[in-house]
């Protein structure tokens, strides 16, 4: 039954149902109206009858959903209190507490009193509390769990809300295993690429040119003064699934200043800078492009429009372990961004049956490692591997992570 005036908090069952039936009254009244329409046919008892059964069905799904969305699972050996050491990701310290580290946020108490309530900063100790019936975790202040109940409920007494610097926070992944593919390399659309100038010569003529040095590009006449990069072709990327091409990989190799351009065309460019590789004839430039990627994101179920394959494994390795960096075929037109969390499958193996004439059987699909993006394109994303029972490989498919 729904009825009645509550004053509870927030985690309370009771609560929680009315508002549930709340959610469906709207609904419950449509069904009413509907079925005063058929009195001629049917008697009030009947109707009365029809009306419960509809509430009775309502309550039936809200708590069926409920069920199927239980509180994340803490695990048995979480540590009552954890200092943050400098090192640490946020997907390490998830895992210490939660078999499912994506759900993070869910057992995080969020200080309403700061701006940047989920940075977390090494020094920082994390305590285990019970706050109104849930377990979370929090920074101590020096309170206890007292002071996280009060942070969780916003009586915390403060003048006014703390802004917080994201600059030495955890990050959610070594960063240092993802810089390359955050600042340096991009996906791009072949076509687009093949339009755009190239490295024609030096002016020594050398073949291998770097930082210092000055370069001349034929093509489109650039601006005098722009900044420009300049580019690496690398791997073309088709999807395995359509055979569809859906990007093309370059890396910045420099970053030069037009000085001059010709009256045939032919630009000058001073290179200014240099990323560990030389310039060479045939490179490509255009205007640095910026992946304006967040600067701080967090681990999160993918919420994306079909599921996706590894298409590569980076760094020229065949498979792929815990740390290493995958290529994969969905991108911000797929719905993914970074922080999303996904599980790998691998296909199961093909066995026979003995007992049915030695037909073969395809074995159900298994759960083998975790992903989480962090730098995303048109139709490609780059995703970090946070964890793997096996070797994970080109083709494997990737699913959102079950909910549990």
């Amino acid at each position: 039954m729904c009825y009645g005036s509550f004053i509870l908090d927030s985690n309370s069952p009771i609560l929680r149902r009315l508002f549930a039936c709340a959610f469906y009254l709207p609904a419950i009244a449509t069904v009413f109206l509907l079925m005063m329409d058929m009195t001629m046919k049917t008697s009030l008892s009947r109707i009365a009858k029809s009306v419960a059964m509809g509430i009775f069905g309502s309550a039936m799904l809200i708590s069926a959903a409920h069920a199927n969305n239980p509180a994340p699972t803490i695990k048995a050996d979480a540590p009552n209190r954890y200092i943050v050491k400098k090192g640490d990701t946020l997907w390490d310290i998830s895992g210490r507490y939660l078999d499912s580290p994506w759900r993070w946020k869910e057992i995080w108490a969020t200080n309403k009193q700061i701006k940047n309530p989920n940075l977390i900063y090494p020094g920082d100790v994390l305590i285990l509390c019970v706050i109104q019936g849930q377990t979370l975790v929090g920074v101590d202040t020096g309170e206890g769990c007292a002071g996280i109940e009060k942070q969780v409920l916003g009586t915390a007494a403060v003048a006014a809300v703390t802004v917080t610097s994201t600059a030495n926070s955890i990050p959610p992944i070594p960063w240092s295993a993802i810089q390359h593919w955050l600042d340096k390399t991009v996906i791009v659309n072949p076509k687009d690429f093949d339009t755009t100038p190239h490295v024609l010569a030096s002016k020594n003529r050398n073949l291998i040119t770097a930082r210092g040095d000055k370069i001349y590009a034929k093509g489109v006449p650039l601006l005098v003064g722009q900044r420009y990069g300049i580019y690496r072709k690398g791997e073309l990327y088709v999807d395995p699934t359509t055979q569809k091409t859906i990007g093309l990989e370059a890396t910045q190799v420099a970053t030069g200043l037009v000085t001059s351009v010709a009256s045939n065309g032919v630009s000058s460019i001073q290179l200014v800078d240099s990323y560990d590789k030389e310039v060479r004839e045939g490179d490509r430039v255009f205007v640095e492009l910026d992946d304006s990627i967040p600067p701080v994101f967090y681990p999160t179920p993918a919420n994306v429009t079909r599921g996706g394959l590894i298409v590569r494994v980076m760094d020229s390795i065949s498979s792929a372990a815990r740390g290493s960096v995958v290529a994969i075929n969905l991108g911000k037109i797929q719905g993914a961004k970074p922080g999303d969390v996904l599980t790998v499958y691998q296909k199961g193996p093909l066995v026979r049956d003995v007992f049915d004439n030695d037909s073969p059987v395809r074995l159900p699909d298994e759960p083998a490692g975790m992903v989480m993006v962090f730098n995303t394109f048109d139709n490609i994303s780059y995703a970090y591997v946070l964890s793997s029972e096996l070797p994970l490989n080109a083709g494997d498919k990737l699913l959102p992570p079950p909910y549990l």
